[in-house]
């Protein structure tokens, strides 16, 4: 039993030698059921927030207005929540009006869908008042009760639908798939960073195409921000998201589905910009859709110039890009040409710009950065070696055409 579970069950047993209904749920029950290893446990209970900080000495009132405590066992954190009914989402996210409630049914009732709705007790006793295990069996994503208004609570249960059918291999049952298509346009109060941490959980899936397919049949995908500033159709053959799969690579699979979005070269910077990513990630991806998108052959000495100019890791990432594109993706022999080149970054020239500046006599400028690049090209390309005088000299004719 790994330690997180281990912390999870320690919980279970305090609040209930404490006299208190706890039991584990959501996703970890989910995990159990289709067996595999959960990435968080949650504890749902009938003691109030005040009462769970009384039966535990280490507490965090991470969400104490909505019954959230997050229980700290040797420092592992486990959120025990009180049995609780929302209403009022006037965020389209939180609910404005929380009542505590004493029943484990009515607190799974709220849940988004069956599958993440079952409990399991102490002793392993599962809990499934709304055939979550049989919609598992079924591979079935399915609303707890009506789901337009499971929908309506909080928008982006749309994309999660989407995002289990891709990490799970689920479909979705004919009810929900309607009320997505009928309550598509509440995306429009979601914020970006909402919708792309779940597209981030998408590319971490097994089956991306399927949740990227559904996202663009339902119309969901042109009602989400940002990409419903882009002015996209949701009109595309379903094949056209099957190279998603092909791929494990998140940075090429971002840059994917902005070339499916139909972005440009010139309109890359600002949509990556419109994603609000990290910044590292922006120039990644904006990296790899214009090396990728304006792919072409290219001879040994444009290869590895480009491999200098970018690094390998940029330069596979596009030629994936490019493969998925329907072009020719080079990705062995770039491999072999990296491979080849004696030196492959500035650093590892046997002279740097102080020993030029110096030996060469001339003032500190531009052609000192210039010059060090020549003679990383010519050294990379074997032209010259990396040695200190034979660089010397060559930056000191270098720097003189460049006068």
């Amino acid at each position: 039993m790994d330690e997180r579970r281990t912390a999870a069950m320690r919980v279970l047993e305090a609040l209930e030698q404490a006299g208190y209904e706890a039991y584990l749920v959501g996703g970890c029950v989910r995990d159990f059921v289709m067996q595999r290893i959960p990435q968080d446990y949650d504890v749902a209970t009938s003691a109030r927030p005040e009462e769970i900080q009384t039966v535990f000495s280490h507490t965090i009132p991470t969400g104490i207005q909505h019954g959230t405590v997050t229980v700290l066992i040797r420092q592992i954190p486990i959120e025990v929540t009180t049995f609780r009914v929302e209403s009022g989402y006037e965020d389209h996210r939180r609910p404005s009006v929380v009542h505590f409630v004493s029943s484990l049914k009515q607190d799974l009732a709220r849940r988004d869908f069956t599958m993440n709705a079952m409990a399991q007790d102490l002793h392993g006793r599962m809990y499934d008042y709304f055939s979550g295990m049989e919609d598992i069996r079924a591979k079935k994503i399915r609303t707890v009760g009506n789901p337009a208004e499971r929908f309506a609570e909080d928008p982006l249960r749309m994309v999660r639908a989407a995002r289990f059918a891709a990490q799970f291999n689920f479909t979705l049952e004919e009810q929900t798939a309607q009320a997505m298509r009928e309550c598509r346009e509440e995306c429009v109060h979601l914020s970006v960073e909402r919708v792309a941490a779940e597209l981030e959980k998408t590319w971490m899936s097994d089956r991306p195409s399927l949740g990227i397919n559904i996202m663009f049949s339902s119309g969901l995908m042109e009602m989400l921000p940002p990409f419903r500033f882009w002015g996209i159709s949701s009109a595309m053959e379903p094949g056209k998201f099957l190279p998603f799969d092909e791929v494990e690579d998140r940075i090429v699979r971002w840059a994917y589905l902005l070339a499916v979005c139909g972005t440009t070269v010139e309109t890359v910077q600002r949509r990556v910009k419109d994603l609000r990513l990290s910044n590292a990630d922006g120039t990644a991806i904006a990296t790899c859709f214009r090396l990728g998108t304006e792919w072409k052959p290219l001879t040994e000495r444009e290869g590895k110039e480009l491999l200098l100019k970018e690094g390998l890791s940029a330069v596979i990432q596009a030629s994936h890009l490019a493969k998925l594109l329907g072009k020719a993706s080079l990705q062995e022999q770039f491999t072999a040409w990296w491979a080849e080149m004696p030196v492959k970054h500035v650093k590892e020239l046997a002279v740097n710009g102080r020993e030029l500046i110096e030996h060469c006599k001339r003032p500190p400028g531009p052609w000192v950065r210039d010059t060090l690049w020549d003679l990383l090209k010519q050294t990379a390309l074997k032209q010259i070696p990396n040695q200190k005088e034979v660089l010397l000299k060559e930056g000191c004719r270098l720097g003189k055409l460049d006068s």
